[in-house]
């Protein structure tokens, strides 16, 4: 019995350890303690929520009181670094098939998630030129995503919500196979927003803005071209559109960086 629960559990840690989560933020150049500012994991940390219209998909998390956490200051227009991984600080981002997109959402923190508040301010796909998707460009980079937010953005106190979504399964649509479908991954950070911006964008709401049968949630990965991937959601705001704009990702989310050292 002891040889068989030994070998059951060793086949269960490529699956546990195949997964991600967002560990740390670093705001001004200046990267806070592990958790410092991210809502608390759930008790698993860097499983998936499968179901879009789960109440997880918020932002996977334990506790959505906004005191559960410290709130960190960060001025509009800056870049802010948020780094995945799989099980801890120096662990690789995400198992390499995994591959996706990878997106960050912002809110008011009033709202505390409710409602059509969510505004999409980064995205990236698939990069032709690498042949990558964003969640194996950042398992060769060291688990980095960058985001810039809006210049314009209103003072105040907002929920950022960086997020990856994993197609590996996504070529079967959930509800038929409660297995089955496209991974989410979503975390919150908490953030105090500076600056002299007027703008808070016109948002969608999560759970909602996902459909189980959207083009880029049910996705044949191994048969459909890459370089047309429709991405899920609301499109990118940019700083100065009242009313967002889509086009081309921010070049925050597609810039090549130095890889992050990880520890054996």
């Amino acid at each position: 019995a002891g040889v068989m629960l030994a070998m059951a559990l060793a086949l269960a840690l490529p699956a546990v350890h195949a997964h991600t989560y967002v560990a740390t933020v670093t705001l001004g150049g200046k990267e806070q303690p592990e958790g410092k500012c991210i809502r608390p994991w759930w008790e698993n940390e860097n499983f998936p929520v499968i179901d879009p219209n789960s109440a997880d998909l918020l932002c996977r998390t334990k506790n959505m009181d906004s005191s559960a956490t410290d709130i960190c200051p960060v001025a509009a227009g800056s870049t802010v670094q948020i780094l995945w991984t799989e099980s801890g600080k120096g662990d690789r981002a995400i198992g390499p098939g995994h591959p996706g997109p990878c997106f960050v959402y912002m809110s008011p923190m009033e709202a505390n998630g409710k409602g059509n508040v969510w505004f999409k301010i980064a995205e990236e796909g698939y990069d032709p030129k690498t042949k990558r998707w964003c969640t194996r460009r950042m398992h060769d980079e060291g688990g980095i995503f960058e985001a810039t937010i809006p210049a314009d953005l209103k003072p105040g106190n907002y929920i950022m919500r960086p997020e990856l979504i994993a197609l590996h399964e996504a070529d079967r649509e959930f509800g038929a196979d409660k297995t089955a479908g496209a991974q989410y991954y979503p975390n919150c950070i908490q953030l105090k927003v500076t600056g002299s911006g007027t703008t808070v964008p016109p948002g969608v709401a999560i759970p909602g803005t996902y459909k189980k049968d959207d083009p880029g949630i049910h996705y044949d990965l191994w048969d459909n071209d890459p370089n047309k991937y429709q991405f899920p959601g609301p499109p990118v705001y940019k700083s100065g559109s009242a009313k967002g704009t889509g086009g081309d990702p921010p070049k925050s989310g597609c810039t090549k960086r130095k890889a992050r050292k990880r520890q054996p």
